[in-house]
């Protein structure tokens, strides 16, 4: 049997039949994903704890409106920005912090409290610009609300 979603659902969301709805605010529509059969490995393991981690940072109000305001800027620039929300941007950045100061940053133990006392460069997304883990735009000096 295929599970089918009817317009009228604008906001379904859940798990059903194997497959995943959920609603897309940008796109005004509900999408369908198949749901993952991945079997349990170390690494698997090591993406969850990562996740976990960078959600416990729950950065500020202000942060995260800083964040939608530089995607949006991207989205005017660029038509093949394909990022769907702030929180994706926010990852990709905190993954290049990690690559460029692999010895200073581990996803896996990084706190709010680590990022204040080290001063990392995504404290802000004025600082990520200008160390480059973010591309510059105009306006980037504005956005200098910490995490």
């Amino acid at each position: 049997m295929k599970a089918t979603v009817k317009e009228g659902l604008k906001g379904f969301s859940g798990k059903l039949d194997g497959a995943i709805y959920y609603y897309h605010p940008r796109l005004k529509c509900t999408l369908m994903r198949r749901a993952p059969k991945m079997p349990v490995q170390a690494q698997n393991l090591d993406y969850t704890t990562i996740a976990r981690q960078i959600k416990a940072i729950a950065p500020s109000e202000a942060y995260r409106n800083d964040f939608r305001n530089y995607l949006n800027h991207l989205r005017d620039r660029d038509d093949s920005i394909r990022l769907p929300s702030w929180y994706s941007l926010y990852v990709k950045m905190l993954w290049a912090m990690q690559a460029k100061y692999p010895d200073a940053v581990s996803l896996k133990t990084i706190t709010r409290e680590q990022i204040m006392a080290q001063n990392l460069p995504c404290r802000s997304v004025k600082t990520a610009v200008e160390d480059g883990l973010l591309a510059i735009i105009p306006g980037y000096q504005y956005m200098d609300k910490e995490i």
